[in-house]
């Protein structure tokens, strides 16, 4: 390669072939050294860090002109550090201690071994000692991302959902006013204050008031480290076991991590490890049976989160290594869950008056009540859970645990005592029984519920206590004869005080015929009582089912035990702005016939359904009765002075909107402009509203800009935000230093400055951080995030050389700097 003064250039010497896995493969060059630096001039470089095919993260690096590779010593340790134990790493920070740059010499005490691979422009961990290899997660369980989110919530945000909704029957030609649904929430410095109700005509047909009827209004106060919520005003009640529900008034506190942690496993984590020194096949066997088989690398592994049934699990690991050497180990393990997490806790407790209302706005004029449960989930005990519900008039007490048995399966247990004035002492009592059968990837689950209640077990919301029925029994059994064929056996019994006993037996099974066929049938026996209103006698039923894909469904469907038959087709909308689902059904109920259509439309600010029904007593009456139904929603959102107008908010939300320099171009929320793929956009009515965001939950909010200016940088087109319940966040896409600029680089003598880093400096100082500047293999470069009316100033390596150029003021967002002479110092 040419020295910078030379004035005519040599010829270029062949680089390594792209692909090529080592370093030492290169030819030797004249410092007895690979070659992995043909320019005779130290390059400073930004490349990644590989290990087995797997990128750890970018690092700066610079290849000397005697052909060493100097790695960044805070970029390399932070990296490799992921790959190594504690001990390792701890060895290793001594190792590193007061070292700007490290060689691969450097760690060979360590057992760590790295080169430079020209092919890939890469870094390349070639070795690491086994016994220093963090375990790796072999049956890796669902975890939060560990990134930080790139911006805040709102400090004040909220939405309000409308939906207005009118109807119109046409052989009576009623037309009640319109039902107007409303939701929506208003978040403050944690706080938030939720309602939902509607404006609508009460009673039937028009004999009753248009007024507004309220389902819940309240104040929310998250605290998501404890996973605790806090409530104040309506609450909904969470009841566990054998307590019974009651709408209330009051304050209450709730503990659920999955509320806040979605991502927690319910595998049981045990810290089990398996180091092995050479290449090996292992095989794990769950039960007897085997589940996995691996070829594994040789290293340290944790195959904690290995998948377990619930009950007793008799885990054996077979390991074959290279050599032809066998080591088998055996374990077993104990999976005791009650809809808990091993090892966790859940709580509840709420306190206020009871309302007596129901259907309307809630009214409080029942007694002051107290509901409450406590459930906590053992490693390796049973599960217990206790619940307390009082009133002046009713207390009861409730628990529930079970134990786990062999062979996969567990029994439940339920239980509750109550007192009330007015009935007396009252008693509930259940049992269950679960059993999973591992049959070598088909798994088979039978499954039996008993509940006894009482005639005077009474609930807070229900004094009087007169139970009718006694005894409920429930079971059945799930076969999967194979991957396409099940079979289900269910049965039921009902025994009651003051009827005749009820009960029903049936046999189902469903057959995929294809991927998008699958065929449904069954019988079943069945006897009730004549005032349940059903028949008693063998029935059965068939249904046919056809999904070419997600969108598209067709079913058809007879039940020969209640005597009624549908047939039905279902396109659902794409969600994208312009989409459009529509379906129809056709049920026969005995002589009765009914008929519904609709079509939902998908727009930009709003969507609408249109519905219309027919009903005939006959076939020979069909369309005797017609109603026609309009639904059309919107929402209002806000966040710190950002406003949009946008469809349905569920939880969280964003309002998007373009920096002025942008000049009123369009905002979009979503992947691209590229076929509609995208859920809103900005314009008249605000800004672009995403709002399917869920709380505590790390996701992505994507946007892009509708004919953005030629080289105006948008930014990475996605921020990172984990929302709190209900919050709302403000984002201006775009930005002051939105120019991007690019040139060639050359020295005196016309030859390109290849492969060259440095750092872009702003004159006036404002920027927080220099730009990263490089250039390829002919001198290219390209700069982005500059601002307008700017000078720069660009250094290479270590600055002694440099240069400076400027911004135009009136630039729309690319400039070309076309060629720049570099001045060398000397």
């Amino acid at each position: 390669m040419p020295l910078p003064n030379d004035k005519k250039p040599a010829p270029e010497a062949a680089l390594p072939t792209v692909g090529q896995d080592s370093a030492s493969k290169l030819p030797i060059g004249k410092y007895g050294r690979p070659d992995i630096n043909p320019y005779d001039r130290d390059l400073d470089l930004t490349v990644p860090l590989l290990f087995k095919r797997r990128s750890l993260g970018d690092l700066t690096i610079r290849l000397t002109f005697d052909d060493r590779l100097l790695v960044d010593t805070k970029a390399f340790q932070s990296l490799v550090e992921t790959l190594l134990n504690d001990e390792a790493r701890s060895a290793l920070t001594q190792r590193l201690q007061n070292r700007d740059h490290v060689t691969s010499e450097d760690l060979a005490p360590l057992g760590i071994a790295f080169e430079y691979d020209p092919s890939s422009l890469a870094v390349v961990v070639l070795t690491i000692d086994p016994g220093k290899r963090a375990a790796q997660q072999l049956f890796d369980v669902s975890r939060p991302p560990n990134d930080k989110p790139d911006i805040e919530p709102a400090s004040v945000a909220g939405f309000l959902n409308i939906n207005v909704f009118q109807s119109y029957r046409w052989n009576t030609n009623e037309a009640p006013p319109p039902a107007l649904n409303l939701n929506g929430a208003i978040r403050y410095g944690g706080i938030v204050f939720e309602g939902d109700g509607q404006f609508a005509q009460q009673g039937f047909a028009n004999t009753g008031n248009y007024s507004f009827e309220r389902n819940y209004a309240r104040f929310v106060y998250d605290e998501p480290a404890q996973y605790r919520r806090w409530f104040l005003g309506d609450l909904s009640t969470e009841i566990r076991g054998q307590q019974g529900f009651a709408q209330m008034g009051g304050i209450g506190v709730s503990r659920q991590r999955q509320r806040f942690d979605p991502y927690r496993s319910s595998v049981l984590q045990s810290n089990r490890q398996l180091i092995l020194q050479r290449d090996s096949s292992v095989r794990i066997l769950r039960n007897g049976v085997l589940y996995r088989e691996l070829r594994l690398d040789a290293g340290a592994y944790d195959f904690s989160a290995l998948p377990l049934l619930s009950g007793s699990n008799d885990v054996q690991i077979e390991v074959r290594d290279n050599a032809g050497g066998v080591q088998s180990l055996a374990y077993s393990s104990y999976l005791d869950p009650i809809d808990l997490v091993p090892g966790d806790f859940e709580y509840a407790a709420y306190v206020g008056p009871i309302s007596t209302r129901f259907g309307q706005s809630p009214v409080y004029n029942g007694p002051v009540a107290f509901s409450g449960f406590f459930r906590k989930a053992f490693l390796n005990a049973p599960a217990v859970g206790v619940g307390l519900q009082a009133t002046a008039h009713v207390q009861t007490l409730t628990g529930q645990t079970q134990f786990v048995l062999s062979g996969g399966s567990r029994l439940l247990l339920d239980g509750g005592v109550s007192h009330s004035r007015e009935a007396g002492a009252g008693v509930s009592v259940g049992a269950g029984f679960e059993q999973l059968i591992d049959r070598g990837g088909l798994v088979d689950s039978a499954t039996l519920r008993v509940d006894y209640l009482s005639r005077r077990y009474a609930f807070i919301s229900s004094p009087d206590a007169d139970n009718n029925n006694a005894v409920n029994i429930t079971g059945q059994y799930t076969r999967a004869i194979n991957q396409r064929i099940w079979a289900l056996v269910t049965g039921s019994y009902l025994k009651s005080r003051d009827r005749r006993d009820s009960y029903r037996i049936g046999v189902s099974a469903n057959y995929n015929l294809t991927r998008e066929l699958s065929v449904r049938g069954g019988v079943d026996y069945s006897r009730f009582d004549q005032g349940l209103g059903r028949g008693s006698g063998i029935g059965f039923n068939v249904a046919i089912v056809f999904q070419p894909n997600y969108r598209d469904r067709f079913e058809a469907r007879h039940d020969g035990a209640l005597d009624s038959s549908s047939l039905s087709y279902t396109h659902t909308s794409s969600s994208r702005i312009g989409s459009v689902g529509y379906g129809a059904t056709v049920n026969r109920d005995g002589d009765a016939l009914g008929a519904q259509g609709f079509a939902d439309y998908i727009a930009n600010r709003f969507d609408a359904t249109l519905s219309h029904a027919s009903y005939g007593p006959s076939l020979g009456r069909f369309g005797s009765d017609n109603v026609t139904g309009v639904r059309v929603g919107t929402s209002l959102a806000f966040a710190d002075g950002a406003f949009g107008l946008g469809r349905r908010i569920n939880d969280s939300f964003a309002v998007l909107y373009a920096h002025d320099n942008l000049k009123g171009r369009s905002v979009v929320a979503g992947q691209s402009l590229a076929n509609n793929d995208y859920m809103s956009k900005s314009g008249t009515f605000g800004g672009a509203v995403n709002g399917y965001l869920s709380s505590y939950v790390t996701q992505s909010i994507q946007y892009d800009i509708e004919n953005p200016p030629a080289g105006y940088d948008i930014g990475a087109g996605t921020v990172r935000v984990n929302p709190p319940y209900h919050s709302g966040y403000k984002l201006k896409i775009g930005t002051d230093a939105f120019v991007s600029a690019a040139g060639v680089l050359t020295f005196p003598n016309g030859t390109p400055v290849a492969l060259a880093g440095g750092r872009v400096i702003a004159k006036d100082g404002k920027d927080k951080e220099p730009i990263p500047f490089f250039t390829n293999s002919v001198g290219r470069f390209a700069i982005q995030n500059l601002r307008p009316a700017i000078d720069y100033r660009v250094e290479l390596g270590s600055g002694s050389a440099a240069f400076e150029f400027r911004v135009p003021a009136d630039t729309t967002g690319l400039v070309d700097l076309k060629t720049i002479v570099l001045k060398l110092a000397n």
